[in-house]
């Protein structure tokens, strides 16, 4: 078992945390020293554009669900994101058994209870994982087969294929290894149940969501403020609005707002780089078979070239980004050096693509971003639309909310391309897996699924072997690069921002736009 934390710890695809923050004494966030605050954290949170209003982890339609629900469950497994290592969750131990890397073995911990009383143990897991697996956005879990209880705090989990390492970070991931207590599986919508540092007490759609300290915690004295209240605000600058108001303690903050936060000296900021990234999508196909102009590679090709993507990076992110030349950012062991010139900034060479693929006069299509009302998303997407009329394209902009994105984009195909933010991968060959991997949604919905990057990429998921699964993966970066299957266009440092006459303790910002900042270390002033 010890072999497979040393392994994973190789694999890591997360980027090390740029500023720990330290706000008044310093505590670690396992000592459970210092006073508990007595008050609850206010955080701010679109809860219009990001909560799809169920705490269902089976049914949940959105990534940044994670966010709140992180605090309501516990993961099978969790995530150091400066390492890239798995760590203890749930789970103590975790072994991969067999020459054909299909089966798991999972010890868990005997001490956990349910927020309604009840006993953790395999039984619930297994009956967690499973509820969990019934969700058509959550396939990560995909490559379970069955899950078998050997006693109490023991697991074993057959895999119908050889991506044990895959699952696992899966399992550490938001929603996928989120685990519900089985008797809320009929009411978990509305009234969620888990093991996690907070209890659920009040949803309010479109307002706030109210948790309370949970005193039955098993890692005790990690979380020394009595609850959190998620409060509506916008995205971008109403967020930071609210924050200067005084009505949210805590926020997520776009780049338009980093020089505003650092410049008022009432507020504290943390700015940590990520692999989430600034991208445009193309769609190649559609389920009803309508064309798509992006079905042409050199349509896609022409697309690389005239998006400037140093522009939108100065201007979006004003230019506190890296510029991105694929999926995956430069301290990735998937990174691939020789394509980092492969598409410069030249128009003229776009226009004769467009002519030779048959449309010298250009063409119009529809681009959806996320929105209405999020600044950065809406800047991105009027620079592409200008940097695009450059070379006769049309692109008409339809914003999409966030919780609509699922369906309204991919699902019911509205739209051409999505110029929008691409999460980061935990496991960093899924940034090429999940967007044209066999079976993989976004592929499906986008009429992506190509069989080359499948195939390196089962070769990759597959392999215990860190060296191999660079290569495989930097394969998939070339291939991705000479086709065009996307225009990657900058990399997001995520941005915390909050009110240092209420906030203290150590905390460190989001690796992510959609999980959870560690908020362990915090206290209420």
């Amino acid at each position: 078992m010890a072999r497979l934390h040393r392994l994973c710890s190789r694999f890591g695809g997360g980027r090390a945390a740029a500023l720990l923050v330290v706000v008044g004494l310093v505590a670690t966030a396992c000592s459970g020293s210092g006073s508990g605050g007595g008050t609850k954290l206010r955080y701010g949170y679109d809860l219009s554009a990001q909560f799809t209003n169920t705490f269902d982890v089976s049914k949940s339609k959105g990534d940044c669900d994670g966010i709140p629900l992180a605090f309501i469950y516990d993961t099978v497994l969790r995530y150091d994101p400066e390492s890239g290592d798995l760590v203890p969750g749930l789970a103590t131990e975790w072994s991969i058994e067999g020459d054909a890397k299909k089966t798991i073995t999972l010890k868990l911990r005997d001490d956990v209870t349910f927020h309604n009383g009840t006993k953790l143990d395999a039984a619930a897991v297994k009956k967690g994982l499973d509820k969990n697996n019934t969700n058509s956005q959550l396939t990560g879990l995909d490559p379970i087969q069955s899950i078998e209880v050997i006693d109490p705090t023991t697991l074993v989990i057959h895999l119908k294929n050889d991506q044990a390492i895959p699952l696992l970070y899966a399992m550490s991931n938001a929603r996928d290894g989120m685990i519900m207590a089985p008797e809320s599986f009929a009411t978990a919508g509305k009234h969620p149940v888990g093991s996690g540092p907070f209890r659920f007490v009040e949803f309010k759609p479109g307002q706030g969501i109210t948790l309370e300290k949970n005193p039955d915690y098993w890692e005790k004295g990690v979380y020394r403020f009595e609850g959190i209240e998620f409060t509506q605000v916008g995205t971008g600058p109403p967020a930071l609005t609210a924050l200067k108001a005084g009505s949210v303690d805590l926020i997520r903050s776009e780049m338009e707002s980093l020089a505003a936060i650092e410049s008022d000296d009432s507020l504290g900021v943390v700015v940590q780089p990520s692999g989430a990234y600034l991208q445009f999508q193309m769609r190649e196909s559609y389920k009803d078979g309508r064309k798509s102009p992006f079905a042409d590679e050199r349509v896609r090709q022409a697309m690389r070239y005239a998006i400037n993507a140093q522009e939108i990076n100065e201007i979006v992110q004003r230019g506190k980004g890296e510029v991105a030349t694929q999926s995956l950012p430069k301290d990735s062991p998937g990174y691939d050096p020789s394509i980092a010139d492969a598409y410069p900034y030249d128009p003229e060479k776009a226009k004769a693509l467009l002519a030779e693929a048959g449309y010298p006069d250009g063409f119009e299509f529809t681009m959806a971003i996320p929105g209405p009302g999020i600044k950065n998303m809406a800047d991105q997407g009027q620079l592409i639309q200008d940097q695009l009329k450059n070379i006769g394209v049309t692109a008409n902009i339809k914003p999409i909310l966030g919780q609509d994105i699922a369906t309204q984009y991919y699902i019911e195909g509205g739209g051409d391309a999505f110029a929008a933010a691409r999460l980061a991968s935990t496991f960093y060959p899924s940034a090429y897996d999940s967007q044209w991997g066999k079976f993989e949604f976004v592929a499906i919905w986008n009429g992506a699924e190509n069989e080359e990057v499948t195939n390196l990429m089962n070769q990759a998921l597959g392999s215990t072997d860190p060296a191999q699964i660079a290569e495989l993966t930097k394969r998939a970066a070339r291939y991705t690069s000479e086709h065009a299957l996307e225009v990657p266009i900058a990399f997001m440092p995520q941005i915390l921002a909050y009110d240092k006459a209420r906030v203290g303790g150590t905390f460190t910002g989001q690796y992510d736009i959609c999980n959870p900042p560690d908020l362990s270390g915090l206290t209420m002033k």
